[in-house]
């Protein structure tokens, strides 16, 4: 009691508190105690700045309302003096959203300093003034947890064979939980799983589009939202650089898929011909890339995955374009932040 008075004391020195000191300082005066005998006192001293001649007498009856009302009084005294008390939150800063959706939970500390990351942004900057073509981008340092460039990361491109990450991704999920049947035939003599490993490893267009259907656009886009995943659909086949780097941490973080279904996925993507590996991989040899690309004549040319440094440092990379068939500007970028990461 003695906290809240000094509490309420130091309220009634502003004006904007003075409401909050008057019912704090009626609650007080108004608290009695009934003791064993059947009679009120008070249990709280006199306040000081009140008249002298304040009496309260009890009723003869046992004070059931009064006792609530005081106790609705006494929680209305307590939300208020914590309101004005508590620090002010802090609103959310929007130019930072990409960055808090793809960040996960922080890495545990081993004791050793953490490398600052990399800062890619004048180096993306720099490579995107040289070009014709119009870029999306993201690139991701897991070990960070951060966005470490980007450029125009929610336009939204046609995503040719892009679509198939979410696809099998969603499917390996499905195996999980036992909605989908891994073993079942669903085209050409294929079985989901290996259409799976097909769609990814040989960017697989038949078995693509039969898991799409067989689950559903309107039912994939909507899990995909669920998993902050905004700006792909598969009515029209569309997808971002950061829609495609979520998915990829996804895959990196293991968030839904267990190490059999993670090390499955991830293989496809490793060991692919060499057709699909002509862009990141292509670009940063030295690097270990587990990707998925996806191309549509001259118009898009698609490169995602994860790049394993040579010191084990992991990093999401997510290049689309509009207006470029070819994988050499996507190689070349593929070296450009290779170089800037190994300095």
């Amino acid at each position: 009691m003695n906290i809240l008075m000094r509490t309420l004391d130091r309220l009634r020195r502003t004006k904007l508190r003075r409401l909050l000191y008057l019912l704090g300082e009626y609650v007080l005066i108004s608290c009695i105690h009934y003791n064993k005998h059947g009679r009120y006192t008070r249990f709280m001293p006199y306040i000081p700045r009140r008249p002298s001649n304040i009496s309260i007498r009890p009723s003869k009856r046992r004070p059931r309302k009064k006792v609530v009302i005081i106790a609705i009084l006494l929680g209305l005294l307590a939300l208020g003096i914590w309101f004005v008390l508590s620090d002010k939150a802090v609103a959310p800063d929007p130019s930072a959203q990409l960055i808090q959706e793809l960040e996960g939970p922080q890495p545990l500390t081993t004791g050793e300093p953490t490398p600052e990351p990399t800062d890619l942004q004048p180096v993306i900057d720099s490579w995107i003034a040289k070009q014709s073509a119009t870029y999306s981008i993201v690139v991701y340092d897991a070990r960070a947890n951060k966005v470490i460039g980007s450029t125009q990361p929610d336009k939204v491109f046609f995503a040719a064979s892009l679509y198939k990450i979410y696809v099998a991704y969603l499917a390996l999920l499905d195996f999980q939980t036992g909605a989908q049947d891994p073993n079942e035939i669903i085209t050409g003599g294929f079985s989901r799983k290996i259409c799976v490993d097909k769609m990814i490893r040989e960017s697989h267009s038949p078995c693509g589009e039969a898991m799409m259907a067989d689950m559903g656009q309107k039912t994939l886009e909507a899990r995909v939202k669920s998993m902050g995943i905004n700006h792909t659909t598969f009515a029209g086949i569309q997808t971002s650089a950061h829609d495609s780097a979520l998915i990829l941490q996804y895959i990196l973080d293991k968030r839904d898929l267990n190490s059999e279904n993670t090390a499955f996925l991830r293989d496809a993507m490793l060991t692919q011909d060499a057709k699909y590996k002509r862009g990141l991989a292509t670009g940063a040899p030295d690097a270990k890339w587990e990707t998925k690309v996806g191309w549509n004549e001259t118009y898009n040319y698609h490169d995602i995955g994860i790049m394993t440094m040579p010191d084990k440092r992991e990093y999401i990379v997510a290049i689309l374009s509009q207006g470029n068939g070819s994988s050499v500007p996507i190689a070349n970028f593929a070296k450009t932040i290779y170089s800037a990461l190994s300095q």
